[in-house]
């Protein structure tokens, strides 16, 4: 038996970010628990509730959108559709519900998708296929993990169990728990979410049909090197807050323990040997913000999974840099705080636009995140006239809010929304009949509001 770097061979979606304390885990599997990665589900299970999981927030997302008007040349009402509401008017389309506009699962349409490039949004959770990584070409032995797996009787229990496969731990649960929304999430087979989730057939499938598939085809994705890096920091109290690959409690990863190489590579009542000395994968959980504003730096705390590491032997740690990008630049920044779940960094003065977000630990990298970098609005003066007219001057405006349908944007005192004159973005000239000194004006604009007391203006001299 080749002494490579054993464990579970879990084959499919490595599941939701960081999720939930530990009385929330199923320990041990099955079914997996979902702290890694994708939760294991259909798109058509999901909810706004469910997508907010890894998007975060209605907030973010407003501005992450927001923000295509200025990077995409995009409209408002290429979003906000207008519909007729058989009255001679008007009303939106609802546009807080993701799968309003996003009727298919959006992740596997996208170029990245298309181009094969599976490490853009998952990381080093998997591999590209034909990248060139590793991929064994001696023949399979009786420890080779199987596609599925097989079945035996627990000496233990008297149960049957799968044991050397992917099965082993990822099996479906139709009564499973979201652990983050505490909503009904059922978790699927690992066939039914590579059917039925957009994949490229050929990915899978690149022989004719009626070839059955083997555990090489199954790793030109999920390579050695990709499943063999993959743990979650366990409660074990010999290392709280460090993960140790082989010396973690069982079923929160694939290295923690001799528990978790069994089930792939023999049976979970068997032995196998650990060796592992590389960087395990970092994950992204959630940000402090997720978004900043242009011409200054920023405090951002990243949380998530597998920031630190340390080599079995406990000789070497494994660090992380944060790269934030946005197609044309990268800056590499250096952490000034890290522990195994958190990453404090600051964020340089970027340009207005959308840019990802990863953390990258050797040549390990996290699942993708955004962080949007939106200009900021600031309001030097708001200055009334004798007409009823106030020139806001400042800046962060944006483009002007449409004439034709009611959108939420522009100039308002309390709930009166003012009549736009002119619109840039430094100066704004509004009229009202309800305006008046010493009255607070707000200005809402695609990327937040800002309210200020009105003065009159000042007379002029001789």
């Amino acid at each position: 038996m080749q002494k490579r770097k054993l464990s579970i061979f879990c084959l499919g979606f490595v599941l939701i970010l960081g999720m939930g304390a530990i009385v929330s885990a199923q320990i041990p599997p099955p079914p997996v628990n979902q702290f890694i990665g994708i939760y294991d589900t259909y798109w058509s299970n999901l909810a706004t509730v469910d997508c907010l999981g890894c998007h975060v927030s209605d907030e973010a997302l407003v501005l992450r959108h927001h923000a295509l008007i200025t990077s995409k040349n995009m409209q408002c009402l290429d979003c906000h559709v207008l519909i007729a509401d058989g009255s001679g008017g008007f009303v939106f389309q609802d546009f807080r519900t993701c799968s309003g506009c996003h009727t298919t699962t959006p992740h596997h349409t996208t170029t990245a998708a298309q181009q094969k490039n599976c490490k853009a949004c998952h990381g080093s959770l998997v591999d590209n296929p034909n990248d060139g990584h590793y991929i064994p070409t001696y023949p399979m032995s009786s420890v080779t993990p199987l596609k599925d797996g097989r079945s035996v009787v627990d000496p233990a229990t008297g149960e049957t169990i799968i044991v050397q496969g992917c099965e082993a731990c990822h099996q479906p649960d139709p009564t499973a728990i979201n652990p983050v929304t505490n909503r009904a999430l059922p978790i699927a087979s690992t066939y039914n979410t590579h059917h039925r989730e957009g994949l490229d057939c050929m990915i899978c499938h690149p022989n004719p049909h009626g070839v059955p598939l083997d555990i090489r085809v199954c790793e030109s994705c999920h390579g050695i090197k990709s499943l063999h890096n993959i743990q979650k920091n366990s409660p074990a109290t010999a290392n709280l807050g460090t993960i140790v690959p082989g010396q973690e409690d069982l079923g929160w990863g694939h290295i923690g323990n001799n528990w978790d190489c069994n089930g792939c590579h023999w049976s979970w009542v068997g032995n196998s040997a650990t060796s592992m000395s590389t960087a395990t994968v970092p994950i992204i959980n959630n940000q402090s913000n997720y978004f900043l504003s242009s011409g200054k730096e920023s405090l951002l705390t990243i949380n998530g999974v597998s920031f630190t590491n340390s080599s079995s032997d406990g000789n070497i740690t494994y660090n992380p840099v944060v790269v934030v990008s946005n197609g044309t630049l990268s800056h590499t920044l250096q952490p000034f705080s890290t522990t195994e779940s958190e990453i404090k960094v600051v964020i340089p003065s970027l340009e207005v636009g959308n840019y990802d977000l990863r953390v990258m630990k050797e040549d390990m990298q996290s699942n993708i995140a955004k962080l949007t970098i939106v200009p900021p609005v600031a309001v030097k003066s708001a200055v009334l006239a004798k007409n009823k007219s106030v020139t806001i001057t400042g800046s962060g405006f944006g483009v002007a809010p449409a004439t034709d349908y009611t959108s939420g944007l522009g100039v308002f005192v309390d709930a009166t929304a003012a009549k736009i004159v002119s619109w840039s973005n430094t100066k704004i000239v509004a009229t009202s009949p309800v305006f008046a000194a010493g009255k607070p004006v707000t200005v809402k604009t695609v990327y937040g509001k800002y309210s200020i007391n009105m003065s009159i203006a000042a007379k002029k001299t001789r």
